[in-house]
């Protein structure tokens, strides 16, 4: 099974490099591949500009050898972009040899569409193309070659693809039959051709070091980046594959995908490897963009075949997608609890409040009115009297603090519940619509969060400066010159004024400023010390004058 996979991929196109010295950096090859992919309008409109430029000269001439050359030019651009126009022209080859009474080339082109046909899927019409070929006539050596090469692959991929036992078993010994006929001794091992089949006996007989010697010999004839480089890197792939060597094994795949895109080649085997491979690693987003990349340029290559290899992989990345989209929904049904559970708890902590303000006015109320009986009493009642009105002062200002606060978080609790709900009622039509795209782009970033954030931290800022709209100077009136903070927007509270704001409402905890925050513990200490460090006064005071800003 193994040797037949082999020959079900002689004619994947696939492009790559070779690796510099030092360590494989396969997070850079993958960026680099992502940036071809962005740019694939452009390499497409290069292959449209070739192919436009022959298909103009070829209505420009009556001349039939010149037809000849101008069609199979075409062939060779259309054979990795479109199956379908690379088997319309080399029949147009074919009928314009046959007109040249030219039977070598006419048997050439009639090889060249019945490997097409392979490569399609079309056996049946691979088949009738080879049974038309009279095998006992066929002179030229270099023809012959490609006969066996080309009756030998497809019996391969009739084996490979065949369910039934039987029928897979003969086409296996036809394949191995006429592999046998192929004779490779003389031709020029600088034949790129011979070299190939060469390393594919050495994979197939679980001799990775050997296919790599003829790759090595493959890769040293062939332009990087160019077409032909591509195949010899997509075998390079196999051959570290056999080796189980991880890193190079991505890295040939990737290069070999990386120049199938700048070369616009749609026939993507090389792109469907490496989104398999990625998907074993875990990293699904980048999967899934390959995949459904090669997805559309198979769409555009219009085989049976490649699709057919193509759709278990993308079936595969998306039941994880619909997973993680099951388990979006799951976490967001329990962060409406949660939000709910919030909210009830709040509502009690306002009931409470109000609770404790009225008993505080009935108890001013009462200290009033023993004020007015005990308004003769001494200096020393006079003095106590001070001290508890001190006392109501500072309750007062924590009522108030405490009410304008609770009032805008109540606000906030249900500006987010509205908020969470619009957006599972986003999420909700996008899986039901099956709409994976959008989901994947609405919930691949963290704008969302940083948007609540921000909305939280204006929100704050506005109900503090509202409550101590002289905070800022106060605080800078206990800074030296040179440490004083100047805001850029004296409506918004830079990071440093928000942690001693909150250090001002009494939460002194730098876990909890961290958490509020969103800052590391260690960071908010660092803050802290900074600004202390820049007091004019004693720093170990600092904070509690913090504290008295406003009373």
């Amino acid at each position: 099974m193994k040797k037949i996979f082999i020959f079900t991929l002689l004619s994947l196109l696939s492009c790559t490099g070779l690796t510099a010295a030092g360590t494989i950096d396969l997070e850079q090859e993958y960026r680099k591949l992502d940036k071809a992919i962005e740019k694939t309008d452009i390499y497409v409109r290069e292959r449209e500009n070739h192919i436009q430029a022959y298909k103009t000269a070829r209505g420009a001439t009556n001349d039939t050898r010149v037809q000849y050359d101008l069609n199979r030019n075409l062939y060779d651009l259309y054979r990795p972009y479109m199956s379908d126009s690379a088997i319309h022209y080399i029949s147009r080859c074919i009928m314009l040899a046959e007109r040249m009474n030219d039977p070598i080339r006419a048997d050439e082109c009639r090889l060249l569409l019945a490997h097409q046909c392979t490569e399609s899927g079309m056996y049946h019409e691979a088949m009738d193309v080879l049974n038309s070929i009279d095998e006992q006539r066929i002179n030229d050596a270099n023809n012959r070659r490609r006969y066996y090469i080309t009756i030998a692959h497809l019996y391969g991929e009739l084996g490979y693809y065949c369910k039934v036992p039987r029928l897979q078993g003969e086409y296996y010994a036809k394949h191995d039959y006429y592999n046998n006929l192929i004779d490779t001794a003389r031709v020029s091992m600088n034949d790129d051709e011979a070299l190939q089949m060469k390393e594919l006996q050495c994979y197939s007989a679980g001799d990775a070091k050997g296919a790599l010697h003829f790759s090595d010999m493959r890769l040293k004839q062939v332009k990087e980046g160019s077409h032909e480089y591509a195949i010899v890197a997509f075998y390079r792939f196999l051959d570290y594959r056999l080796l189980e060597d991880s890193v190079q094994t991505r890295y040939w795949i990737t290069q070999s995908a990386l120049s199938d895109v700048t070369n616009a080649v749609m026939d993507q085997g090389a792109m469907w490897e490496l989104a398999n491979l990625l998907m074993a690693d875990g990293d699904m987003d980048r999967a899934y963009r390959y995949i459904h990349f090669a997805w559309q340029c198979a769409s555009k290559f219009n085989t049976v075949k490649r699709n057919s290899q193509i759709s278990p992989v993308l079936t595969a990345i998306s039941d994880n997608y619909e997973a993680s989209l099951k388990r979006a929904n799951r976490e967001l049904g329990v962060l409406a609890v949660v939000s709910s559970m919030l909210a009830a708890l709040f509502l009690g902590i306002l009931f409470y409040s109000n609770s404790q303000r009225k008993k505080l006015a009935r108890a001013r109320n009462e200290l009033s009115e023993s004020n007015t009986q005990l308004a003769q009493l001494n200096t020393q009642l006079s003095d106590l009297n001070s001290q508890m009105h001190e006392a109501n002062i500072k309750l007062n200002e924590s009522n108030r603090v405490k009410d304008e606060y609770v009032g805008r978080f109540i606000h906030l609790c249900s500006f987010y519940i509205d908020r969470l709900d619009e957006m599972r009622k986003r999420v909700n039509k996008m899986v039901k619509s099956k709409d994976l795209d959008a989901l994947y782009k609405f919930t691949e970033g963290n704008e969302l969060r940083d948007k609540n954030l921000t909305d939280l931290y204006e929100m704050f800022d506005s109900t503090f400066l509202h409550l101590f709209p002289n905070f800022v100077e106060d605080f800078n009136a206990l800074l030296q010159p040179e440490s004083r903070i100047t805001l850029s927007d004296p409506k918004i509270l830079n990071t440093d004024i928000r942690i001693f704001a909150l250090i001002r409402l009494g939460i002194e905890d730098s876990s909890r400023i961290a958490e509020f925050l969103h800052y590391s513990v260690n960071t908010i200490y660092n803050y802290r010390a900074k600004i202390k460090n820049g007091a004019i006064g004693d720093r170990d005071t600092f904070e509690s004058q913090v504290k008295a800003i406003g009373m």
